[in-house]
């Protein structure tokens, strides 16, 4: 039995993991690469995830308005709370699409876990980072060049440990709800 046919399993959930899948990977790897994330990738993102659960919702209980306001509220929250956090000063304009477009696949309570989780995973991120040039660097930190090359390897992006906390919340809620369900239909807003 191929996994897509599993009688627990349902498409819709299986098709917001590979696209998130899909997306947060191409989102790190542009982001470590260019130190940006490109609005063709955001927003395109964002308008899928609306259509998806609009077209989606169509077919269930919840109806196509219902499946919008999902969408939306996940970028709502997501595009938010990095908004907030950019106008202080801190991240860059394509991390807040790239939130909010994550929060539009998985909704509002799945993109508040994941930026909970990222903001874990950047800090001890920099701790390590932090640390090492401490122990590596600290007999050449006179050199300004050496500083400034350290400066720069400090620098995060933070669609990296996004990537990180949205694939393991999505896995970690993934495999819980298919070990609790035994039979039931998974769902990411049960």
């Amino acid at each position: 039995m191929l996994f897509f046919e599993h009688p627990t399993i349902m498409i819709p959930q299986l098709i917001i993991l590979l696209f998130v899948a899909a997306y947060t990977a191409t989102g790190a790897a542009w982001d470590m690469k260019t130190r940006k994330l490109p609005n063709w990738l955001t927003v395109s993102a964002f308008g899928l995830g609306l259509v998806f659960h609009t077209v989606v919702g169509a077919f269930t209980e919840q109806g196509a308005i219902g499946g919008l306001l999902f969408s939306l509220a996940g970028f709502g929250v997501g595009f938010g709370i990095l908004f907030v956090l950019f106008a202080i000063g801190g991240g860059a304009g394509g991390d807040v699409k790239f939130m909010g477009a994550l929060g539009a696949w998985v909704g509002w309570k799945a993109i508040l876990i994941i930026f909970i989780g990222s903001g874990l995973i950047a800090a001890i991120s920099l701790a390590v980072v932090f640390i090492w040039s401490l122990i590596a660097g600290s007999a050449q930190a006179n050199d300004e060049e050496k500083q400034q090359s350290l400066s720069d390897r400090r620098l995060i992006p933070y669609a990296i440990p996004a990537t990180i906390s949205a694939w393991l919340v999505l896995g970690g809620l993934f495999t819980l709800k298919w070990v609790a369900t035994s039979g039931s239909p998974i769902t990411l807003e049960n």
